[in-house]
């Protein structure tokens, strides 16, 4: 049987796991696919910090373009992973809810989206 308490804590991990997986997919997918501005600032940094000549500079900044599509392709698969895993997560807690609870939720899931559109 659930409790009033489980279905709470359940829909309360739900939503953590959504935030986390959100703020995850946009700070590790939703980049720039022009990466020149965040690998010139890359380089900067490093010149500073390790006192790069300008060869290192240059080894650097083709180190960095020849790996950016690898790891935009990490990008691009764990985006589908953990969509994947939301949309199983989602239907997961759908199914323990009643007709209006599913209503409610879809509510909230629209409001919780507006919220992360505008930040």
């Amino acid at each position: 049987m659930v409790t009033k308490r489980t279905l709470l804590m359940t829909v309360i991990v739900s939503l953590v796991i959504g935030g986390v997986a959100g703020f995850a997919i946009d700070h590790f997918y939703f980049q720039p696919t022009d990466a020149h501005f965040g690998k010139a600032r890359f380089v900067s940094f490093m010149t500073q910090q390790l006192g790069l000549s300008q060869t290192q500079q240059k080894q650097l900044d083709s180190i960095i373009t020849f790996v950016h599509p690898k790891f935009q392709a990490i990008r691009r698969n764990f985006k589908t992973s953990m969509q994947s895993q939301v949309d199983s997560t989602q239907k997961m807690i759908r199914s323990i809810l009643t007709p209006g609870q599913q209503v409610k939720l879809d509510s909230l899931d629209r409001r919780m989206q507006r919220e992360n559109d505008n930040q």
